[in-house]
């Protein structure tokens, strides 16, 4: 927390010290090498936290970038609710990591998260909208099912 940090740590009065000399309740001094360090500890798990989202950020571009190549069918029936179905987790995912994102206040991963979640309801758009009639060409959701026309 960037608040505590600029508090002042105040050094122990020698007097009522059992020890001999000045001593601090928190020494900068000849800390940085010990492994026991709160600033080092703080710092890597806070790398470890960015490294997480980093990781599920590159989970959800995979899945983002797979998902062009679709390999059952997705115009009809079972093969569309499951493209519809893997593309929704394309957007679940998405939020997913502009939250933690959020969170971490790491601006640019979350700017390149929210535009993955925007992808992925692209994707479900043009399936989506000739299916209800907002688009030029119209598609049924049941396989041998005539579209429906709406004027």
């Amino acid at each position: 927390m960037p608040a505590y940090d600029s508090v002042k740590v105040w050094e122990i009065d020698p007097a009522r010290s059992t020890r001999t000399g000045p001593s601090r309740l928190r020494s900068s001094a000849g800390s940085e090498g010990r492994a026991g360090n709160p600033e080092d500890t703080r710092e890597r798990s806070e790398r470890n936290v960015r490294l997480g989202v980093w990781a599920r950020l590159i989970a959800v571009a995979i899945l983002s970038g797979a998902i062009l190549w679709w390999p059952y069918g997705r115009s009809c029936g079972l093969g569309l609710a499951a493209y519809l179905a893997a593309t929704a987790m394309i957007i679940v995912g998405g939020l997913w990591v502009v939250a933690c994102t959020w969170i971490c206040r790491m601006a640019r991963t979350h700017a390149i998260a929210m535009l993955l979640a925007l992808w992925g309801v692209g994707l479900i758009a043009v399936e989506v909208l000739p299916r209800v009639g907002y688009a030029k060409d119209q598609a049924a959701w049941l396989c041998g099912a005539t579209p429906r026309v709406i004027p």
